[in-house]
């Protein structure tokens, strides 16, 4: 058996496997205490195998407290609701700790009950807009430290097996670490003692109240990536001081602060990239160290195995999948549904205030919506009446409803045009650094075959071959997964001009010139203008080699990693570009395309497209940009044409996805999986 799924001990808990639920933000609360739906969620990942689960945002300022991010620890009349939690997950063989949290000058006024922010020092953040905190007193902090403990005796009387102290992601302690936002000059600020005086002084009010043998551990972010702020070297320092004092059992690292320069948890990022964060503060310390951010399994086993961490944390990857840690442990790493890195249903919920979600996974922190009286889901109950059905497309939605369906007893065939599956996904996994959207198709694909579901290629549907298989097979009902079609402009365009459609140049199909212009700037426009800037820029295994060799001076091979062969330039009618992109992504994806040196030209419309350019018409007038290529990113409608037809000929229909309106991945899996659910 893998290092990674043998048991451990922390302090003297022992834990049935390696695998840590890192703390997420679910958002269910109300008015500080935990729900029905906070019961069922953390539920379904203790029953998944998870070894341990860390409950996150645990509020303990008495003043300062968001009553709908997290539990409010420090009042005794949410501790029943979080012994529900806790007892739901022991039940089902998970352990649990509680985290924590303070967010310091992370708190926004409009959502701490109108007070204003407190931090070391009164230096304002552009994750809250600028506003400005208020320093702490010395008394203030005294009383901070009494309300952890009293919060760490209050968790444990939930029945929490573990206190897990929050100083990551540039939250309240980890102002105090650093020197960017701790300007103090008293005894909690200065050098690297003085810094972690606040943290020290918790720790040990905390193990006074808990006692000797309970887990205490902190979280803790490797590296700020926050320039002016603590850097690898000196988060590593930190962590051996804090090992010395004797007071901590283990630590839990992740990436930088939430304002970091570098993306921490998009796809962008390779797997366990990080990961020599964990291996460096392992090197200096005597307790486990534990390492998460965009981790996975494959990862997970290598670096356990290695040595060079001894616990892998996953949080995302269990919204996906909360049975990842069973199936990985059955050999079955394949039927694990991906977590993709795309921020769209978790984090961007959570920084909206909304319940978290995942893209691929329509039941992940929904189960209360979906479950009967018994407490199963819909994938786990069998119809009454099973059909036999059709389904026209293999995108998200066909293959998910197609997954859905046989699982709940039916009998499924998929009817695609194309020679593969995946739909328009494929295309939105074509731009640089998106790779990874293909995973949720190639998983439904998988789990679909294994079901038993079978896949028609290369097998155009029209209304006469539908109906003649209705009659022929015996299909009970048809489903039009068939997707959208692109819009083709409305503007006058010269005989001779090379006008391609995005989604043939992302498949292929279409080659471009050296100078191109994009017309629509929506995700679709600036990422295929993203693909076409990166043609000729310096591979992976090129700059690889560069770096090893020294071949070219750092900024020699900076200019090349920024520079391709296509002058580029993208039009948009609206005042900002790729606003249909999740803000988790969006921010990275538009820093490339600046990099890039691709032109923008927002609050513009194009009048005419002409053999060697594009017309465009906005405030300054008019204006002509030199092109050889046109690329239309325009939009798209649904193509749901046959719907009507087959109706009329008394098939039972439906459409679901982009057949039904033009959306994004989560709404053609949502789709899919509900019209399943009640079939």
């Amino acid at each position: 058996m893998k290092k990674l799924y043998q048991p451990i001990m922390i302090n003297k808990l022992e834990l049935k496997n390696r695998i840590v639920m890192s703390p997420c933000g679910i958002n269910n609360t109300v008015d500080g205490c935990m729900t029905d739906q906070d019961v069922a969620f953390y539920r379904r990942r203790a029953r998944g195998g998870v070894g341990l689960i860390v409950v996150a945002n645990l509020q303990w300022d008495k003043v300062r407290y968001n009553p709908g991010s997290g539990a409010h620890i420090i009042e005794k009349r949410t501790l029943p609701s979080l012994k529900r939690v806790t007892d739901a997950i022991h039940e089902e063989g998970g352990k649990v700790f509680a985290q924590l949290l303070h967010q310091g000058r992370y708190a926004v006024r409009a959502k701490y009950q109108g007070e204003q922010a407190v931090a070391p020092s009164a230096v304002p953040s552009r994750y809250t807009h600028m506003e400005m905190p208020r320093e702490l007193t010395v008394e203030e902090i005294h009383q901070f430290v009494e309300w952890q403990a009293e919060a760490a005796a209050n968790a444990l009387e939930a029945g929490f097996d573990g206190i897990e102290i929050e100083t990551n992601s540039g939250y309240l302690y980890g102002q105090f670490f650093s020197p960017l936002t701790n300007l103090r000059t008293d005894e909690y600020g200065g050098d690297i003692h003085g810094r972690t005086r606040f943290l020290i002084e918790t720790l040990t009010a905390v193990r006074k109240v808990i006692g000797p043998d309970v887990p205490l551990t902190i979280r803790i972010g490797g590296n700020d990536f926050v320039p002016g702020s603590c850097n690898s070297d000196d988060i590593a320092d930190i962590c051996e001081l804090v090992d010395k004092t004797g007071l901590i059992d283990g630590f839990s690292v992740t990436g930088g602060w939430h304002e970091a320069s570098v993306p921490l948890v998009t796809m962008e990022l390779p797997h366990g990239t990080y990961a020599y964060l964990g291996k460096g503060i392992k090197a200096r310390v005597h307790v486990p160290v534990m390492m998460g951010n965009r981790m996975n399994i494959p990862k997970a086993e290598e670096l356990v195995e290695r040595g060079d961490i001894d616990m892998a944390v996953m949080g995302r990857p269990l919204f996906a999948d909360p049975e990842l840690p069973n199936k990985a442990m059955a050999g079955r790493p394949d039927l694990i549904r991906p977590c993709i890195g795309c921020n769209a249903g978790c984090l961007d919920a959570g920084l909206k205030g909304i319940p978290a979600g995942c893209i691929s996974n329509p039941e992940a922190n929904r189960e209360t919506q979906y479950m009967d009286a018994e407490g199963r889901l819909p994938t786990e109950v069998k119809s009454e009446n099973p059909m036999k059905i059709l389904v026209i497309g293999a995108g998200p939605s066909g293959m998910e409803f197609a997954r859905v369906a046989s699982l709940r007893g039916h009998k499924v065939t998929v009817w695609e045009k194309r020679g593969r599956t995946l739909g328009l996904t494929l295309l939105a996994a074509t731009p640089p650094r998106r790779y990874d959207i293909r995973y949720i198709g190639q998983w439904q694909e998988r789990v679909c075959r294994e079901q038993g579901v079978e896949f028609v290629l290369n097998k155009t549907a029209t209304v006469e071959n539908i109906l003649a298989a209705v009659k022929e097979e015996g299909y009970d009902r048809v489903v039009l997964a068939c997707g959208s079609e692109a819009l083709t402009p409305m503007f006058p365009v010269e005989e001779g001009a090379n006008v391609v459609q995005a989604w043939d140049v992302l498949e292929g199909n279409a080659e471009v010139g050296k100078q191109v212009v994009v017309i629509g700037g929506g995700a679709v426009g600036v990422e295929t203008a993203e693909y076409i800037g990166e043609i000729g820029t310096l591979t992976a295994d090129e700059l690889r080699f560069m770096m090893i060799f020294d071949a070219e001076p750092h900024d020699k091979i900076k200019y090349l990693l920024n520079h391709g062969s296509k002058k580029v330039s993208v039009v948009e009618m609206q005042p900002k570009l790729a606003t249909d992109i999740n803000p988790g992504c969006r921010w990275s994806i538009m820093m490339r395309v600046r990099q890039l040196g691709i032109d923008i030209y927002k609050s513009s419309k194009v009048t005419a497209i002409k053999r060697d350019g594009v017309v465009i018409e906005n405030e300054k007038g008019e204006s002509f940009i030199p092109a050889d290529t046109m690329v239309l990113a325009m939009g798209a409608r649904p193509n749901n044409a046959m719907l009507e037809a087959l109706r009329a000929a008394g098939v039972t229909a439906d459409t679901i996805g982009d057949a039904t309106e033009v959306g994004k991945i989560p709404d053609a899996v949502g789709a899919g999986y509900r019209l399943a659910a009640k079939l």
